[in-house]
């Protein structure tokens, strides 16, 4: 795991993606990373909660659009996984956004139970601005935290 730092204290598991100089986007390994972790958490009865958030200047800048060219169903399907497990969590989650939340790292912010912002914390849902459709369940949480209104404002303008 090295892409994440896992720390635990009093219960609770803080669970932190550490990439910083990729500003923490995901990446196959950071879901790997992700899952093992929660795995790892899941299996410790002492731990009743769960913080999620990135090392700075970041929270997750999205998805790593560097080999966007050749994604396909599959290994979009592989970088959902990487919020998706911490969704599936029957433990209480909560973001703590400490820079930006893009995309892919939106939906990680949204995908928590409960989202506590820093002041320099951004929220950005940028997928139509650079082509790609809201995938991974966005536009779906998004309404449900939200608002219908707001998320669709927000989303297509």
């Amino acid at each position: 795991m090295s892409l994440i730092i896992l720390e635990r204290s009093e219960g609770v598991a803080t669970l932190t993606l550490n990439n910083p100089a990729e500003r923490n986007t995901m990446t196959a390994e950071l879901v790997s990373d992700i899952k093992q972790a929660m795995d790892e958490i899941e299996a410790d009865q002492t731990i009743g909660a769960i913080i999620v958030t990135g090392a700075a200047p970041a929270f997750c800048a999205g998805a790593n659009l560097g080999n966007l060219a050749e994604a396909d169903g599959e290994s979009l399907t592989k970088i959902y996984e990487g919020f998706l497990r911490i969704a599936r969590t029957p433990l209480p989650t909560i973001a703590a956004v400490n820079g930006a939340a893009v995309g892919a790292g939106m939906n990680l912010a949204l995908c928590c139970d409960v989202r506590i912002a820093a002041h320099r914390a951004k929220f950005d849902t940028r997928f139509l601005q650079i082509g790609l459709h809201p995938g991974g369940g966005h536009t779906w949480m998004f309404r449900n935290i939200a608002g219908q209104q707001t998320a669709m404002a927000a989303v297509v303008f």
